[in-house]
């Protein structure tokens, strides 16, 4: 008996090679129930302060240049051990963080609206909340309960994207939260008009 070949994963775009590169190691190192343990022990920004058990796995992957973004990759590290399902359980493919499908914080918290995980007024909330956090810092303390519901329900979120956006905080802030509230407010295609879509464009 055969089996199909399993498809490669989608390329990313070139400006998120570096996170997605990342995102693929640190789902590697989760397939191990140790590795998982230990980088999941940075769930707070205490724990982030003293990343001793999470640093033997991650260390090197994390660019030299990253300075004050250094606490990005170790708490969405952290975030994704602790809340994305589990990689283990999916070895049958190759191990693989970017869907082309998935877009940023934005996009997330849109579909957490339509699925009724978030009240669109919540949502709009928080946004204008994170949009005020000027310090990394301050900005992962209130992601992470957020993260952690939204991982809860289910509801698909870009992890090499959400890494691309805190490195770029510092620099960036306002036009990281303009994206993500316009991503949010983006109409969300629904079946008959992908249809039209697709008809059109061919």
């Amino acid at each position: 008996m055969t089996t199909s070949p399993v498809p490669e994963p989608a390329a990313p775009p070139a400006w998120l090679a570096g996170p997605v590169r990342y995102l693929d190691h640190v789902a590697e190192v989760c397939t191990t129930p140790g590795g998982r343990a230990d980088l999941a022990s940075g769930h707070s920004l205490r724990a982030l302060a003293e990343p001793w058990r999470m640093l033997p796995h991650i260390r090197a992957r994390i660019p030299r240049y990253a300075g004050e973004t250094k606490i990005a990759y170790l708490a969405v590290a952290a975030m994704y051990a602790a809340y994305a399902p589990n990689p283990a359980l999916h070895r049958y493919a190759p191990v693989s963080s970017y869907d082309p499908g998935h877009g940023n914080f934005g996009w997330t918290l849109a579909r957490a609206v339509r699925h009724g995980v978030l009240r669109d007024e919540t949502a709009t909330a928080l946004l204008q909340r994170l949009a005020r956090q000027r310090q990394l810092p301050s900005l992962i303390r209130h992601l992470q309960p957020v993260i952690r519901q939204l991982a809860d329900k289910q509801v698909p979120l870009s992890w090499p994207r959400l890494l691309n956006d805190l490195t770029r905080w510092p620099s960036h802030r306002t036009e990281v939260a303009d994206q993500w509230m316009y991503s949010h407010y983006a109409p969300i295609p629904q079946p008959a008009d992908a249809e039209e879509t697709g008809a059109a464009a061919a």
